[in-house]
């Protein structure tokens, strides 16, 4: 995993400044992929003829911050590292290559030495760093006392102004969950079947019921690597499911929690459930769930690594992705198409507690959600919400609460509009094979959706196409795996 080979190449770098006995500490710093340790600009050239002469360092390379393209392999060629005394930071690191998949991991995921220059300390007190950092670019002696942190369970030196909370620190836990189905499970479908023959004079959309909102193709698996990748701050990950496990899945994991219906729900008259607006309004009822969570439908994907504060202010407000595109308004039909019918019916309830109307749809991304303003919004609308519990399958007059979260929490101060970057791949419309290749190569999207939503008269993408990209982006087999 990316912060794996991100601490590896920290501990190979410590290591050598460590044998040359170049003082270092480590930098709280704004970089998101990389570890930043400090060294005294006068120590430059030592630690250049330390990497040199470093056998443990035959495969690493050092970059500069200003000319990234001045790359030099390293072991016994410090003729070749005088062009770097210019330089104010390096990048150190290997390149790392997946032993099974392949997949090629290179100094995005090094370890950077800032050069920290101390001229001034006599004179002045002050010590001033080549770029800033989450303190500041000019420090005071008085802030830079020894101290000491961990780095994957390893105690190393760091300074005292970095174990102050700053205003940006983001301190409360965050959990992700997760909902999912195995459509395949034949004991699953006998009872959705017996369910639905149960059930008489209801009226549903045609894609309501549709068997691509049950289809697997093993989506969660490669959720969970890209939330390894890119997002592994997650607390506790909770996995939502009628009963069933993922075959591949490492139940012993420290981190996963599975959580039946049966836990989520005051009794089973409302089970079994095939609707999962229903279930997405009860996971607010997750025992030990905190406060501040995130729900990520399972075709849902990290694109790139991503940090706490893109969901989540520091003041515990959430952060919601409005998308562009505009809701038609009128009464919710059972000839309308789900999503149309979801927001008119909170539409309506929004304008009756609030006079506050909404239009704006919302994209498909990880939806970072309150607790409390959960069980404030189902106290609040308790008829619809037992009207959405009630209904086994997706209905016309359902709710649906990670998107209500969405409009509520702004109405109430509790949300503010933020702007993921992020694409929409429908699978089942092969106009949007352009994009999910591009989404490949470029990986320049914050998070990503695969969806597969029914279109009249469209050409699916093949499944080996879908099945290829999946595996491209997140080759590495996570630790959720067995």
């Amino acid at each position: 995993m990316p912060w794996e080979i991100a601490q590896a190449n920290f501990f190979e770098l410590t290591t050598i400044l460590d044998r040359a006995e170049i003082d270092w500490f480590l930098v709280r710093s704004v970089q998101v992929k990389r570890l930043v340790v400090a060294v005294d600009q006068e120590d430059k050239y030592s630690l250049a003829l330390a990497l040199a002469s470093s056998e443990g360092s035959a495969d690493c390379y050092i970059v500069g911050a200003t000319n990234p393209r001045l790359v030099a392999v390293l072991s016994k060629q410090v003729v070749a590292l005088r062009a770097y005394l210019a330089e104010s930071v390096w990048t150190f690191g290997a390149r790392y290559e997946d032993s099974k998949s392949g997949a090629m991991l290179g100094l995005d995921y090094g370890c950077d030495i800032e050069f920290w220059d101390y001229s001034e300390m006599h004179s002045s007190g002050l010590v001033t760093a080549p770029r800033e950092n989450v303190a500041a670019r000019i420090l005071s002696v008085n802030e830079l006392l020894p101290a000491t942190t961990e780095v994957a369970g390893r105690t190393v030196p760091s300074r005292s102004v970095f174990h102050r909370r700053m205003l940006d620190d983001i301190v409360f836990p965050i959990d992700a969950v997760y909902t999912w189905v195995d459509g395949e499970d034949p004991d699953w479908v006998d009872s959705k079947r017996r369910t639905e023959a149960e059930i008489t004079g209801i009226a549903y959309h045609g894609e309501a019921n549709h068997v691509a909102r049950f289809r697997s193709r093993d989506e969660l698996k490669y959720s969970l690597r890209s939330l390894e990748m890119y997002a592994p701050w997650f607390r506790h990950i909770y996995i939502v499911t009628a009963g069933q496990i993922p075959e591949w899945l490492n139940t012993d994991h420290p981190k996963v929690k599975l959580i039946d219906h049966h836990h989520i729900y005051p009794d089973s008259s409302y089970l079994p459930t095939f609707n999962s607006n229903s279930i997405i309004s009860r996971l607010h009822h997750i025992e030990g769930l905190s406060e501040h969570y995130v729900y990520i439908n399972d075709d849902v994907f990290f694109g790139r690594p991503l940090a706490k504060d893109r969901f989540f202010l520091p003041s515990g407000i959430a952060k919601v992705s409005p998308s562009r595109n505009r809701r038609p308004f009128g009464a919710p039909t059972a000839l309308d198409e789900p999503h149309l019918n979801l927001t008119r019916n909170m539409r309506a309830l929004l304008e009756e507690e609030f006079s506050v109307t909404i239009s704006r749809a919302i994209k498909h991304t990880p939806h970072p959600q309150l607790r409390s303003v959960h069980f404030e919004m189902e106290a609040k609308f308790a008829d619809a919400y037992e009207r959405t519990w009630s209904s086994r399958f997706r209905h016309h007059q359902d709710i649906v609460a990670d998107q209500l979260h969405h409009y509520y929490a702004q109405i109430v101060g509790k949300a503010v509009p933020t702007n993921l970057r992020y694409n929409y791949i429908n699978i089942l419309d092969d106009q949007y094979r352009g994009t999910m290749e591009s989404t490949l190569r470029l990986r320049h999207r914050d998070t990503f959706c695969i969806n597969d939503a029914p279109v009249d008269g469209a050409v699916p993408i093949p499944e080996d196409e879908v099945n290829n990209f999946l595996t491209n982006y997140f080759p590495v087999k996570s630790t959720f795996e067995k």
